[in-house]
């Protein structure tokens, strides 16, 4: 089975990036899988008994209105229930359910933790057709990689209906060619394995803006830089690519948001980095301050220019309307929208 996507964006499935997907053409969307992490449920809105069905249902009509038809779907459970032990009997669950909801094909994400439990996967590997192997190198050696695929295998799972995922996880201000070197060792073991492919991803944007001042800044897209380096190598060239737009991958902390003040700011993707146009805070700020970024973008030689993505045109018209300074979901849907089209067209 040949590999089903060229760029698959690992996303949080908060609002701005679901708006982001929703907006994709037709052609944006060509070789784009998103994976989507399931994020806990809010223990104040009741127990789980009674609030995962809703919960999933949720998801699962959101996904319709964001991810068109005939476009494959990648779930990871890892931040559901993390101390749960059976992880594969509920991502199971999960990936039925919400291939009932959606009518899309529904890609489980097997993770280490259920890797360590084997007798849970046979059930898992009779419900799908593909699957992606993720592998976090922060918590594993390489030479675990064969064995981890040796156990996915044993479980039913034939090496041509499996992707593994090498995932560097948070890999930011490490220097690119140190990156990629580490990243060889992991993807030597992959491509060795002999699965249907094999794709790298990181993520090199920070946890938040503290500490950079306001004005421009550039953010080095490492994970970008240790990809292209890779790829240019012929043992490496089938390597497909992932990254975490423009989110950090840890899971965000747990902060009152009443407690926050979130700087108005504009994450743009170009190649190599992101460029951060940076204002003021949000809370009680002057109401021209995002427009005078999207005025400030407009004049920088990295703006694909309006008609490049949804997100790029919100810039243009925020630069000439009066529409405030928006909110931390539209910055966020913005950026994402420019960073998936710019990203995968540059693939």
């Amino acid at each position: 089975m040949p590999a089903i996507w060229k760029y698959l964006p690992i996303l949080k499935w908060k609002q701005g990036e679901r708006i982001a997907l929703s907006k994709l053409t037709g052609a944006q969307w060509d070789g784009i899988v998103p994976l989507i992490e399931i994020l806990p449920i809010d223990p104040k809105k009741g127990t789980l008994a009674e609030t995962l069905v809703p919960y999933i249902t949720k998801i699962g009509g959101q996904m319709v209105k964001s991810i068109p038809e005939g476009t494959p779907i990648a779930i990871d459970i890892r931040y559901f229930m993390p101390t749960y032990a059976k992880q594969a009997q509920v991502l199971t669950s999960i990936c039925k359910r919400l291939s009932t909801l959606t009518g899309r094909q529904i890609i489980p994400v097997i993770t280490e933790a259920m890797v360590a439990r084997p007798a849970d996967l046979p059930d898992l590997a009779k419900a799908f057709e593909v699957f992606v192997l993720r592998i976090q190198t922060h918590g594993v050696t390489s030479d675990q990689v064969k064995d981890f695929v040796k156990v996915v295998v044993g479980a039913g799972i034939a090496k041509s209906r499996l992707h593994v995922l090498v995932d560097q996880f948070s890999i930011v201000g490490v220097n690119p060619p140190a990156c990629a070197a580490a990243a060889q060792q992991y993807l030597d073991e992959a491509l060795a394995a002999g699965c249907s492919s094999t794709t790298l991803a990181g993520g090199s944007f920070p946890l938040n803006l503290v500490g950079r001042k306001q004005g421009l800044h550039d953010i080095e897209r490492v994970e970008w830089k240790a990809w292209k380096t890779l790829v240019a190598k012929p043992a490496y060239a089938k390597v497909l690519f992932s990254d975490y737009t423009v989110s950090n991958p840890a899971p965000a902390p747990d902060i009152d948001p009443t407690m926050m003040n979130p700087s108005v700011a504009i994450r743009y993707a170009s190649d190599g980095f992101w460029r951060l146009f940076k204002a003021g805070g949000f809370k009680k700020g002057k109401q021209d301050q995002y427009k005078n970024l999207c005025i400030l973008l407009k004049g920088d030689p990295v703006y694909s220019g309006a008609a490049f993505s949804f997100g790029d045109d919100c810039y243009d018209k925020a630069s000439v309307g009066v529409l405030g300074n928006g909110n931390p979901t539209s910055w966020r849907r913005d950026a994402a929208s420019h960073h998936l089209v710019f990203t995968s067209s540059a693939i």
